[in-house]
Order: structure tokens, then C-alpha cells, then sequence
């Protein structure tokens, strides 16, 4: 339990370094890098891509977040690029089934219970991103929700978490510069430093969480798959996501359940749409990192 929390604790202070580096590195260069990122599609590749590479949607929309946070990427811009992470996530679970290749019957359940998942994220983008570029209102009520729960200005919004990671992140600052770097060495180096942290971070407490879930995690699913209700598998899906820190490992274990049949598809799509909604949660922890209401 307390290296989950030391874990987190890293987590945060990576997400900081991280807007902290953008910030630092002057925006021509930054301007450069995310320039074509206004395209939405080119935005929901540039997701998708980073999500398929570090095979975590939540490490991936951390890192969005940090870039929305430092002003390099605007909240709508961002909307397409969280969609592509959305898309990237369903990789994992895919691979996963293919581990049943040789037995037919088994194959077949398991490549139907990961693409569940894949259907209904490529879906969700299918309707929702032609909505959001024609009427913006995935990003315009986001901001109105952040303005009821932050308000408007935008330096009032104290986050504690963001107090508390700075004394790490400062730590790094001041090494870098001990060591000599300065300008746009320093706010690159701390933007790799941030990136390993968050990474590291992640990589660990999902697997710390495996070994300590795993087996409980079989045992929830079916018993509360045994209560019959669509709403309590979606709840567990949630629960097991927020536990576990990545929807990936949540839908990767329904698949070996659905080869043995074990489940049926019917039961895993709940569970799903639990994953991709417990599967924020590391995106609004990574918010309050950041201290900035966008």
C-alpha cells in the first residue's frame, strides 16, 4: 500500500516536471513539435500512436494533460488526441486473444471479447468526434464544468497535490542546473525525466496491483456478474480499473475468461465500459498535479 502511494507520489511530481519543461523550453520549438496537432486527425493518430507505444492509455493522456496544463496544446485540440488513447488502449486486450490462436472455438470467444472493446471506442469516436468538431461540446462543457468546480481565474485554483509535488520536482530542477544544464537543455531533460517518472510510475503500480488483485479480480468479476445486473459489472469494471490503474489489464483478464467460457459476451461488455470510465481517474489525478484549471 505505501509504494502505491510513494508510486502516485512520483506519478505526480513526473506530470509536473513535465508541464514545468514545456514551459521552459520557449514555445517556437514547442509550437514546432505539436503544429500539425491542430489537425484533429492528425491529433487522434498522434494519441493513438503514443498510446500503442507505451501500451497505456492512462500514461498517454497524463502526458495530454501536462501539455494542456503548460498552454502547448488548447483543451479542444487535446479532445481528439484523448480519443486516439481511447483507440490505442484496445491493442493490448487484441493481443491478449491471440495467445488462443490455435484453438479455434477458444479463439473465436477470445478475439470477440477484445473486440468488444475495440468496437465500442471506435464507435464513441465515430459519433463523437465529427459532434465535437462541428459544435465543440465536449470541450465546452468540460470548461463549464471546471469553471463550477475551480471558477474562472486562473491562478486561484490552490491544488494541494500540486503543493505537494513540488518539492521533488524543484529537487530535479536544481540538479539539472548543478549538473550544467540550463535554457533548452534543462527543459528538455526535465521533460524526459517527467516522462520516465510517469512511466516508471505507472509501469509499477499496475504491476504491483496485478499480483495483488489478480486473483480477487476473477472472483469479483464473477460473482458480481453473478448478480445478474448490468450496473454492478460496470461498477466492478470501474473499481478494478481505479485499483489496477490501467483499463488494459482489466479487459486483458476478461479475455482468457471469455476463451474458457467462462464469461459471456453478453457479461464482458459491462466490465468494458466500467474499464474506459475507471480509466480517467489517472487523467483527473494528473490534473490536480498541474494546478491549472485548463
Amino acid at each position: 500500500g505505501l509504494l502505491v502511494l510513494a508510486l502516485l507520489y512520483l506519478f505526480l511530481t513526473g506530470v509536473n516536471l513535465l508541464g514545468g519543461g514545456f514551459k521552459s523550453l520557449g514555445s517556437d520549438l514547442v509550437d514546432g513539435l505539436f503544429q500539425g496537432v491542430s489537425n484533429p486527425l492528425a491529433g487522434l493518430f498522434v494519441g493513438l500512436l503514443a498510446t500503442v507505444l507505451v501500451q497505456s492509455s492512462s500514461v498517454s493522456t497524463s502526458v495530454i494533460v501536462g501539455l494542456v496544463a503548460s498552454g502547448v496544446v488548447s483543451t479542444s485540440d487535446a479532445v481528439p488526441m484523448i480519443m486516439g488513447a481511447n483507440l490505442g488502449t484496445t491493442v493490448t486486450n487484441t493481443l491478449a486473444s491471440l495467445g488462443h490462436v490455435r484453438r479455434d472455438a477458444e479463439f473465436r470467444r477470445a478475439f470477440a471479447a477484445a473486440t468488444v472493446h475495440d468496437f465500442f471506442n471506435i464507435l464513441a469516436v465515430a459519433v463523437f468526434l465529427p459532434l465535437e468538431l462541428a459544435t465543440g461540446f465536449l470541450s465546452s462543457s468540460s470548461l463549464w464544468i471546471t469553471e463550477r468546480v475551480v471558477g474562472s481565474g486562473g491562478s486561484d485554483f490552490k491544488s494541494p497535490l500540486k503543493a505537494a509535488v513540488k518539492l521533488p520536482a524543484n529537487l530535479v530542477k536544481d540538479l539539472l542546473a548543478s549538473l550544467g544544464a540550463h535554457g533548452d537543455l534543462k527543459g528538455g531533460l526535465m521533460i524526459a525525466v517527467g516522462l520516465a517518472f510517469i512511466f516508471v510510475a505507472l509501469t509499477f503500480i499496475t504491476k504491483n496491483m496485478r499480483l495483488l488483485v489478480a486473483d480477487r479480480v476473477e472472483a469479483a468479476i464473477n460473482k458480481g456478474l453473478g448478480a445478474g445486473s448490468g450496473f454492478v459489472a460496470m461498477a466492478l469494471g470501474v473499481v478494478i480499473t481505479v485499483a489496477v490503474q490501467s483499463s488494459s489489464i482489466t479487459t486483458s483478464v476478461l479475455v482468457p475468461l471469455a476463451a474458457s467460457g467462462v464469461l459471456t459476451l453478453e457479461n464482458i461488455y459491462p466490465v468494458t465500459l466500467g474499464a474506459n470510465v475507471g480509466t480517467t481517474v489517472t487523467a483527473l489525478l494528473a490534473a490536480l498535479a498541474t494546478g491549472s484549471p485548463a
